[in-house]
């Protein structure tokens, strides 16, 4: 599915391994181990959605399902000269198709608290806050857990 000039959405593959992992190192505040990818990859392909471009992979989200009627975002990356141009709404519009076609009825994510511009866009998408998780990061920032019900 082509978005943007010559962006285009498409399903996460092995040799988008590390293009992911960097986005995720550039964008997001937490570290990963670059094996948790292929090995969340597996449980769930159609969860796993990469933005790419001919320079390379510009957005990604990487969700798991939690239960049959359950998902939870685990990731959630658009590099930061694209942010604002409607990548991320594209991308979670795709995510939440996947979901609806699986018969998934519930969205969850954590957010940071300090992170105004991701939660900004969450309420927009349609979440809810719905708790706080107490030192969820690594230093011990505090998460806003959110919800959206399909």
């Amino acid at each position: 599915m082509a978005i943007k000039h010559s962006l285009y959405l498409r399903y996460f593959s092995v040799d988008d391994l590390t293009q992911v992992y960097n986005l995720a190192c550039q964008a997001l505040s937490e570290r990963y181990d670059p094996t948790l990818f292929m090995t969340i990859s597996s449980s769930w392909p159609e969860g796993f959605i990469v933005v790419g471009s001919p320079s390379g992979i510009k957005a990604f989200i990487l969700g798991v399902t939690t239960s049959p009627m359950s998902a939870r975002i685990l990731m959630f990356a658009v590099c930061p000269e694209m942010r604002g141009m409607g990548i991320g709404t594209i991308l979670m519009g795709r995510f939440l198709e996947e979901c609806r076609k699986k018969g998934i009825r519930v969205v969850s994510l954590e957010v940071r608290k300090s992170n105004n511009a991701a939660i900004r866009f969450y309420y927009k998408a349609g979440f809810q806050s719905v708790d706080v998780i107490r030192h969820y990061y690594n230093d011990g920032e505090d998460a806003y857990l959110m919800q959206m019900f399909l």
